[in-house]
């Protein structure tokens, strides 16, 4: 399942200064199957996997 989110991040060498606002991103291969209540966390795990150079990752929105 594709979903389409918004967030803000920092880098892995600042993580507590967000310099960057994502407008909208898609995150493909998201199982059907995770539960609404744990889909914010799991779609954060992914986009850190994918880009290591993140550090934190806050205002997660689905859109």
């Amino acid at each position: 399942m594709d979903m389409r989110v918004s967030y803000e991040h920092s880098l892995a060498s600042s993580p507590d200064q967000f310099i960057v606002q994502v407008p909208s991103q898609l995150v493909s291969d998201v199982p059907a199957n995770v539960p609404r209540a744990l889909l914010p966390e799991y779609i954060t795990n992914l986009i850190i996997q994918r880009s290591p150079a993140i550090g934190k990752i806050r205002n997660l929105r689905i859109l």
